[in-house]
């Protein structure tokens, strides 16, 4: 998938909302939002009478009204226009918001880029507590949507902080292959990928193996309204970079590492010599966590765990 830029980015989750995969309500929420509004609005008409309910509830959905000019209406026929029912309301809004940022790495534009990661911390906090509401559990749909945007949304969010882990279906729609592949990657003694205690993926495991597929979008959320004119901004020649496992304490694996004339890759009792800058790093790369030994502030080697990766210049 080539979307280079934010805008890019934003345009297309606007065209792919509701049709993935040939499945026109692969993301489409709305009409999940509005069964919820509908069975609410009908829960207190039960509650209270249709007559005391009918000039409070149709005032109530004046906004879906007036989005199609809608005058002479009860409130049921107001919410038949099921689009409008379920993308009017701020929580509409919070889950567009939250599937552009969950499957394209981007916030809205007008959000300043100063206060995107807070933004952000809000997003998936909101869409996931309502999300686990028992009112959208209990949608009659195998494939809900409502929980599929908020999961993803706290996969990447995962992937962002390396906290946490990734759910599978998100990490199968995030790296473009299917559930099963993933699974397959979780399982056996030569695993791919780390399961974590939740059944998910491990962040740092998940975020290695996405960041060696193409198909794979990073987030660009922090730096997507630099000015692309700018020559510091043309497209990098992938050929002339590399990414690099970075530790926790910020240490990162580069050339330099060499103990004895020799690069030490893997955990202890695991280890792996190497010649070569390259060779050692492509076996990091295979790892579903990286780790490599090098000298502390004190000079004593040990091993370090990757929780993210680097983009450098190849040497």
């Amino acid at each position: 998938m080539d979307l280079e830029t934010a805008e890019e980015r934003r345009d297309a989750c606007a065209e792919m909302q509701f049709e993935y995969n040939g499945d026109h309500h692969y993301w489409d929420y709305a009409q999940w939002i509005a069964e919820i509004l509908h069975n609410a609005l009908e829960h207190v008409e039960g509650l209270v009478g249709v007559g005391n309910a009918a000039a409070p509830l149709r005032q109530l959905v004046e906004p879906v009204a007036a989005i199609e000019g809608i005058e002479h209406a009860t409130w049921r026929e107001v919410m038949e226009d099921v689009f409008s029912a379920g993308t009017v309301w701020p929580v509409g809004q919070r889950f567009q918001c939250a599937l552009q940022y969950g499957m394209f790495g981007v916030t809205p534009a007008a959000i300043a880029t100063a206060d995107r990661a807070e933004w952000i911390e809000h997003l998936v906090a909101d869409v996931s507590a309502f999300a686990s509401r028992s009112d959208v559990r209990s949608l009659e749909t195998s494939d809900n949507p409502i929980i599929r945007i908020a999961n993803l949304a706290a996969s990447r969010y995962a992937l962002d902080t390396v906290r946490g882990e990734v759910d599978t279906l998100s990490m199968a729609i995030l790296g473009r292959v299917s559930e099963g592949r993933v699974r397959n990657l979780m399982s056996g003694a030569d695993a791919q990928l780390e399961r974590g205690p939740n059944g998910g993926v491990m962040a740092v495991s998940a975020l290695a193996w996405l960041m060696k597929r193409k198909e794979f979008l990073r987030s660009i959320w922090a730096d997507e309204d630099k000015d692309e004119t700018e020559e510091t901004n043309l497209p990098v020649d992938l050929e002339k970079i590399i990414f690099v496992p970075v530790a926790r304490d910020g240490s990162m694996f580069g050339p330099d590492l060499k103990r004895g004339g020799r690069y030490q890759i893997g955990a202890k009792g695991e280890e792996q010599h190497f010649d070569t800058f390259y060779e050692a790093l492509e076996s990091l790369n295979a790892m579903s966590t990286p780790r490599w030994r090098r000298p502390n502030e004190l000079g004593h080697w040990g091993i370090v765990s990757g929780v993210s990766w680097q983009r450098i210049a190849r040497p």
